[in-house]
């Protein structure tokens, strides 16, 4: 009979230590609803640099709770790259449109769900039929802006008003070693291509034979530039006035004019080109929800507004929802640049949609990209190499000549 009451008590304390641990859980799980015990929800962010107002990922953290891990890049090959592997850890990367349809159909982004982006009703209509994706099905517009030539008017007497102008040798070797052209090689072979004479909207140019004369004119001018250059080093070269001229973007140039007043920029009259970044989230994506969250910010006009103020470029938002913000918070700053014709150009000027790259196309600008740059990359070690040998040859001929004598 003892032994039986032992059991029971036995079996009572430990019934007790289960329910207790139970209800533990529960009231876990009631006070940390979506992320669990403590973990911290966060949103990977993968863009290209000098490209959103900081403050907006600290708005962004406040009003969610989500953490914004921000991470910067120079060149669209960056993104593909990591696109090209599922998205490299990043819930959201932004991409040339050049390389949005690529990704669509090799699946290396998700399809979005647009009910968690009701903003998208924001995006300008001309922005958003773009042809990279023009019902949003996978991307959605960030910014735009024009490729186009920068130049410090201390150096440059008289700039060139067109790309076969920039890119003519003759013209280049007064500023030799003073001279930049963009990382991104898609705006290097496109401006050359115009350079030469080939309409870059036409697929019919895209083929090897005129690759094969913009790689021998990139060659022919690579001796007088300091370098392809991304924003993050032609920006502060431009602003110490260590730059003549660069190949350059139009908003980044407005953020320079700050510092340097002296810094202009030409629309080439022979190739007026714009562009347009997409936002996406990539295929392994792991934080999707917050990923949507974030996209869904970007697309409010205040947030947009203070984006544009920021970068100079400008928004897929709807200008009118712009000059909104504009008007109901008095901003001056904000009204002037909607007015700037770099950032909204005048119906005069005359846009060239930079095209949307195939496969065939992608593989072109590789071909190009690696022929132009393998001289540059070889050009350390042969130079060490004909160091050695004229050393050794000298080496040689003292010992030589002291053994005779």
């Amino acid at each position: 009979m003892f032994s039986r009451v032992v059991w029971w008590l036995g079996v009572g304390f430990t019934a007790r230590l289960v329910v207790g641990f139970l209800l533990g859980l529960v009231v876990a799980t009631l006070l940390h609803p979506v992320v669990g015990f403590g973990e911290e929800r966060v949103v990977r962010v993968y863009n290209y640099s000098e490209y959103i107002d900081k403050s907006v990922l600290e708005g962004f953290t406040r009003e969610t709770g989500i953490k914004v891990v921000y991470d910067e890049y120079e060149a669209a090959e960056e993104a593909w790259a990591k696109l090209s592997v599922g998205g490299g850890g990043y819930d959201v990367i932004v991409i040339a449109h050049t390389h949005v349809r690529l990704a669509i159909e090799r699946g290396l982004v998700r399809a979005l769900d647009k009910s968690l982006i009701p903003n998208i009703a924001n995006l300008d209509p001309l922005v958003a039929s773009h042809p990279a994706d023009p019902r949003q099905d996978y991307a959605i517009p960030y910014m735009w802006g024009i490729t186009g030539i920068a130049y410090d008017s201390r150096c440059v007497g008289k700039p060139p008003e067109t790309w076969r102008e920039f890119l003519d040798p003759r013209f280049l070797e007064r500023y030799k070693g003073r001279v930049s052209l963009l990382e991104e090689f898609s705006d290097v072979v496109e401006a050359t291509m115009i350079a030469l004479g080939y309409d870059i909207t036409d697929r019919g140019s895209w083929d090897e034979m005129v690759m094969r004369e913009v790689i021998e004119h990139l060659r022919g001018i690579k001796g007088y530039l300091i370098g392809f250059w991304g924003a993050a080093k032609y920006m502060p070269a431009l602003a110490r006035g260590e730059l003549c001229l660069a190949q350059a973007w139009s908003g980044d140039v407005l953020v320079v004019r700050e510092e340097n007043p002296n810094v202009g920029f030409v629309i080439p009259k022979d190739g007026a080109y714009f562009w347009v970044d997409f936002l996406v989230i990539p295929r392994d994506a792991r934080n999707v929800r917050e990923a949507h969250m974030f996209i869904d910010y970007l697309l409010r006009p205040d947030i947009a507004a203070r984006n544009v103020k920021a970068v100079y470029y400008s928004s897929s938002v709807k200008k009118s929802l712009l000059e909104e913000v504009a008007e109901k918070s008095g901003d001056e700053e904000l009204k002037a640049i909607l007015e700037d014709p770099l950032v909204y150009p005048p119906a005069s000027v005359k846009l060239i949609p930079s095209p949307v790259f195939d496969e065939e196309m992608l593989r072109l600008i590789t071909m190009v990209h690696t022929e132009v740059m393998a001289e540059t990359q070889w050009m350390p070690v042969a130079a060490v190499v004909l160091a050695v040998i004229v050393i050794s040859a000298v080496i040689t001929y003292y010992i030589l000549r002291r053994r005779i004598a």
